[in-house]
């Protein structure tokens, strides 16, 4: 039996529940939940706005420490530490054999859909949030989903890594390969954004404009690496920026937010060239619009980011070095710790834009 949050309902509370856990079959492994991570994403779950059903465990962001491995598990044994992947593979693909692992069709539908039949309660199962289901003492997870890094970072950071971290900083330095001098945009400053901004700072971009509604979240993203500083409530961001670029506009402006007019603004906000980043993710049925004109004659781009295009089993544990290097602030983005129990708390701090980053410590 297993401690976990389990979303019964959207936009409900999400309750604290005893479940069944079902040992790791063939290709899985047994993971006890260290540290897990709190991510806007858990709560566009719980508002129906990435339609994984209910009931449901949720949490996709976390590190522990591998109790059991099933059949077949050769990379993997118990004690390794590892960070919890909520984009799996399935190894074989055209996309898996091309090295581009995240983008792999199999792993993303086996990571959505979240049944397996790994959590039950009174012989009914539950699902759990993108292959992951971290918000619970122990998980079950893909022996692809557990990337193993080293024994002598602390977990209650490292855990960070498995969405936020590596969602931002891969947008910048793997979707887009900023370059020493380039100007960048964020629109949206929470934790992930956050991430973009350091990301960029790593890559030695020259201008970053940080935009969010809140002056709390400017502030933040000034120590990590913000240039300039947009309250896009008091001003209009495309203008703001066009400002601080000379009247030219960026050469890539990142949307963190998942809000189609604030992908519109990105677009707007980048020059002759430039490319929008979409990190954010908008709600399924929601559609994003742009001047189709400044897509030949401005050569402008909208590019997607999924997971930071990242190849997990090489720039998880190279995260990780950064962080242990003192050239990734991790430590940083935690503005609180509780326990599994005041969850639906944490929630409410994230909606109030309290907080970059709660971290659940089991």
């Amino acid at each position: 039996m297993v401690k976990a949050a389990v979303m019964r309902g959207y936009n409900e509370p999400l309750s604290i529940e005893e479940l069944e856990l079902a040992p790791p079959r063939e290709d899985e492994v047994l993971v006890k939940v260290s540290a897990a991570g709190v991510c806007h994403s858990d709560l566009s779950v719980i508002e129906c706005k990435i339609p994984i059903p209910p009931p449901c465990v949720l949490g996709h962001e976390g590190a522990g420490v591998v109790e059991q491995v099933g059949k077949g598990v050769t990379n993997l044994k118990p004690g390794d530490h590892v960070l919890l992947a909520w984009v799996q593979n399935c190894g074989k693909c055209a996309y898996c054999q091309a090295g581009k692992t995240h983008l792999c069709p199999t792993g993303l539908e086996m990571g959505m859909t979240g049944q397996d039949n790994v959590f039950s309660k009174n012989g009914s199962p539950i699902g759990k949030m993108a292959g992951v289901g971290c918000f619970s003492e122990k998980t079950v997870v893909r022996a692809t989903a557990a990337i193993k890094i080293r024994d002598d970072v602390p977990l209650e950071s490292a855990c960070l890594v498995g969405c936020g971290v590596m969602t931002g900083v891969g947008a910048a330095i793997n979707t887009v390969r900023i370059e020493p001098g380039d100007s960048v945009a964020v629109f949206g400053c929470g934790g992930v954004g956050l991430n973009v901004i350091q990301g960029a700072a790593l890559c030695g971009a020259s201008t970053i404009v940080a935009v969010d509604l809140l002056d709390s979240k400017l502030q933040q993203a000034k120590l990590f690496g913000a240039t300039h500083l947009v309250n896009g409530k008091s001003v209009d961001p495309v203008q703001a920026i066009k400002d601080a670029t000379g009247g030219h506009g960026v050469d890539y402006a990142f949307e963190v937010i998942g809000a189609p007019p604030v992908i519109a603004q990105a677009f707007n906000a980048v020059k002759r060239g430039g490319s929008a980043v979409v990190v954010g993710v908008p709600g399924f049925d929601q559609m994003v619009t742009v001047p189709g004109i400044a897509l030949p004659l401005e050569e402008k781009s909208v590019v997607g980011s999924l997971y930071g295009s990242a190849n997990l089993n090489r720039d998880m544990p190279r995260m990780i070095d950064l962080y242990m290097n003192k050239k990734l602030k991790i430590d940083e983005l935690i503005s609180r710790t509780v326990k599994l129990d005041q969850i639906n708390d944490a929630f409410d701090a994230m909606k109030a834009g309290e907080v970059n980053r709660t971290v659940i410590r089991f």
